[in-house]
């Protein structure tokens, strides 16, 4: 059932990167009850195949395009595809992401390092200036998927924390470029949501008794997509710069000793 209040989105055209699982997947499905049409990218083309034809029965066109976006080739592909298809965009949500397995920053590889930034950082940088030019004159909205490991330092994590918080500094600088083209730059930073990305943090919390945030439960990802919803709105149409956080109250703690 589509809300009323979000009918202005009925209609749209977007593209929603790590669109098969976890909070890309739930994206990609609130934008379809909201009446969006979706590019779904992935490198999984069951997941993003099978998830094409449960959007497609509540009446949008969602086209799964397979996706590698640490390669530039696939990149340019993958937004010449979203032309041929749509015409243009709307929106972007530049949502895939990689956690790498923590290691020292003097024990990291340059493979391992560029590796997390290319895929957090270099992927959304090239596919925001290209959706810019597919959403013409008319502008859009671009949502970066960043986290709220971007506000403090983690150990072991040295790539992860500077893709994010780079990520974020670049949804300022687009925003800051873009607003007289009509193009919203806009990000939302996670908490611990149920996600197989977040998995490893999840036990790890729990190996060591930590608090999990100041409202002690996991976010879900229908949250995230809520969230992502309003953002592309015209409800939100005063909104740009800006990086939402959504994590139970987390950063109210970070860097505060377990308990207090």
């Amino acid at each position: 059932m589509r809300d009323s209040e979000d009918r202005s989105l009925a209609g749209r055209r977007a593209l929603v990167t790590g669109a098969s699982r976890g909070i890309g997947a739930a994206i990609a499905r609130r934008f379809a009850e909201l009446g969006v049409d979706v590019v779904l990218a992935a490198r999984s083309v069951d997941a993003i195949g099978a998830l094409a034809k449960e959007l497609s029965g509540l009446g949008v066109r969602a086209v799964p395009v397979r996706a590698d976006l640490t390669d530039r080739e696939s990149l340019r592909a993958l937004a010449e595809r979203v032309g041929d298809e749509f015409g243009g965009l709307d929106i972007l949500v530049n949502n895939a992401g990689v956690l790498p397995v923590a290691e020292r920053a003097e024990r990291l590889g340059w493979d391992a390092w560029d590796d997390t930034l290319g895929l957090n950082l270099s992927a959304p940088w090239y596919l925001a200036c290209r959706a810019k030019e597919l959403m013409g004159d008319g502008g859009g909205v671009i949502v970066n998927n960043a986290s709220t490991a971007a506000y403090f330092p983690s150990r072991g994590l040295v790539a992860y924390n500077v893709s994010k918080s780079a990520l974020i500094m670049l949804t300022r600088v687009l925003a800051l470029e873009w607003a007289r083209d009509g193009v919203r730059v806009v990000g939302v930073a996670p908490g611990k949501v149920e996600t197989d990305l977040v998995q490893p943090i999840l036990r790890w919390t729990e190996k060591h008794e930590l608090p999990l945030n100041p409202l002690g439960r996991i976010g879900a990802d229908h949250e995230v997509a809520d969230l992502v919803a309003f953002l592309v709105s015209d409800r939100a149409g005063y909104l740009t710069g800006i990086t939402v956080p959504i994590d139970g109250g987390e950063l109210l703690t970070a860097g505060s000793e377990p308990g207090r």
